[in-house]
């Protein structure tokens, strides 16, 4: 199994917005592991990376969550990332992928799953199977919650370019539950950052991993799985899910691959002088 980050782009978001009503001064306080790939202390902001993973055997091209996409809704003319060409430089052409499946439906998540073709939206890997969460799938066509008419009109917008066309294509298989894609890669539920959220996970000659998607937005959240971020639909449910994940993989010989994540990106959740924290496996 060979896992590869397709970077999109890394940007700066502020962090008092991010998670709203903590105390900053934890950023500063946990510097040491922090610093330099998650937090600018200088501009009081997490760094936020925006990518896709590619998982490669010798049978199968999958890869997972699709980033932004060209002119996506949520930044029309100002987003226009490298990742058609990281994904190229990784030695991969869209005709080459067998299967792709997203985390969740966020924009930042969906967006290459079709590019504009002669007038319409189509499906970017013409081979592909496109796995999607069903309850992902019916929260985007009928969605509950208070949420503001512009974000209602950004998600329908981001539905209407990134999942309809694929739906009206034939080529999507929508999924309720664990589902074996091949030997050592499953998807997995976990509801929480959207209802039907799920994870990817990761068991190759020995060794196992997961893809978190965002049940993490910042490696703070392994230190304060209490803190809710603004990106959270259901803030409750996404919170007990957190505790829940970092709970199951503190301490465990496994890999995390993080959505957001930057720098190194992979590491684990390991106990260090009583607290946990994210330990990145750069050298």
């Amino acid at each position: 199994m060979r896992i590869t980050k397709i970077l999109d782009v890394v940007e700066r978001f502020d962090a008092a917005r991010a998670f709203p009503g903590v105390d900053l001064r934890v950023f500063d306080q946990e510097a040491d592991w922090i610093k330099p790939w998650f937090y600018d202390p200088v501009a009081k902001a997490i760094i936020f990376s925006f990518h896709s993973y590619l998982l490669r055997t010798a049978g199968l091209t999958m890869i997972v969550d699709t980033s932004f996409g060209e002119d996506m809704p949520l930044r029309p003319e100002a987003h226009h990332g490298a990742w058609l060409a990281n994904l190229a430089a990784a030695g991969v052409a869209p005709t080459d992928v067998d299967v792709v499946t997203c985390t969740h439906f966020h924009g930042d998540h969906v967006g290459w799953n079709t590019r504009y073709v002669e007038g319409a939206w189509r499906p970017t890997f013409p081979r592909a199977r496109y796995l999607f969460s069903r309850p992902e799938v019916d929260s985007v066509i009928s969605p509950t919650g208070s949420f503001s008419a512009p974000e209602l009109a950004y998600r329908r917008a981001v539905y209407e370019q990134s999942i309809r066309p694929v739906l009206e294509a034939g080529v999507a298989e929508q999924i309720d539950g664990i589902r074996e894609v091949a030997p050592g890669i499953r998807i997995v539920p976990a509801h929480g950052h959207t209802p039907g959220h799920q994870c990817v996970e990761i068991a190759s000659r020995g060794q196992r991993a997961v893809l978190a998607g965002d049940i993490l937005h910042n490696p703070i959240e392994v230190l304060h799985p209490e803190w809710s971020p603004m990106f959270d639909d259901d803030k409750a449910a996404a919170m007990a899910q957190r505790r829940r994940f970092v709970e199951a993989h503190c301490d465990a010989d496994i890999t995390i691959f993080a959505a957001h994540f930057s720098g190194p990106t992979a590491g684990r959740i390991v106990t260090v002088g009583g607290r946990r924290i994210f330990r990145t496996l750069a050298v």
